[in-house]
């Protein structure tokens, strides 16, 4: 009973081996599939933002906001949804040229699946590429798409502790929006606590409030990414 119990505890630690070695092998793929994706983008000079924030947090009207202050001929959108095209079409809408993913269970893009939309978009002209994540608060963090920030959309209805809770997701970002502004009252969103927690792990990312109620609070998340395209690009 020993001897088989002992080539069980074998089996399983060689199973678990090779899972751990088949895990680095696709994280290192992905990473080097994000870092050709960069190269191309930054030598065709296109920014490239990775979009997170939970489901209802308000990407999709984040992007839509941009577009007083960023033209959308310059705009381009990748769109990471589990199923559908409703936010591809809001997107189209506004004149901005929109591709669809659709991961089908999937939490999260990875560099393989930008990369190909990558090279079906027609980027020529192109200033801006907005990689909108699909809907999570976990599974986005820490994984390289090919961007050259991550932005982050976290709203006041989802509540004060989010930034304690997912930390992970707020530790990466250069830009945090806290959207849906204008109901900070009515929902009991305690502010100050909130921007404390994101500065216990986060104290260069820029944080701006935005409200779909008021167009004009768009105007510091484009002038934040106009600078640092021109900064990074020229």
């Amino acid at each position: 009973m020993s001897d088989v119990r002992d080539m069980r505890m074998q089996d399983k630690k060689q199973k678990e081996k090779e899972i751990i070695r088949l895990q680095e092998s696709v994280n290192r793929e992905n990473d080097e599939t994000a870092e050709k994706t960069n190269r191309f983008l930054t030598g065709e000079k296109i920014f490239c933002i990775n979009l997170m924030g939970s489901p209802g947090s308000g990407k999709t009207a984040f992007i839509e906001g941009l577009t007083p202050y960023i033209k959308p001929s310059e705009m381009a959108v990748i769109q990471g949804d589990l199923e559908s095209d409703i936010d591809k079409k809001r997107l189209q809408k506004k004149k901005i040229l929109a591709y669809q993913i659709n991961t089908h269970g999937g939490c999260h893009l990875n560099a393989f699946m930008v990369a190909d939309a990558v090279r079906k978009l027609k980027l020529r002209g192109k200033k801006y590429l907005v990689i909108e994540n699909v809907g999570n608060l976990v599974c986005p963090a820490g994984i390289p798409l090919g961007q050259h920030i991550n932005a982050l959309v976290s709203s006041t209805a989802e509540g004060t502790d989010k930034p304690r809770k997912y930390d992970i997701m707020f530790m990466d970002a250069d830009l945090i929006a806290i959207s849906k502004y204008d109901l900070r009252a009515a929902v009991g969103f305690r502010e100050r606590q909130y921007v404390k927690d994101i500065r216990r792990v986060n104290k260069k990312a820029q944080i701006i409030k935005t409200s779909i109620k008021d167009r004009k609070t768009f105007a510091s998340a484009a002038k934040y990414i106009i600078s640092t395209r021109n900064a990074l690009l020229g």
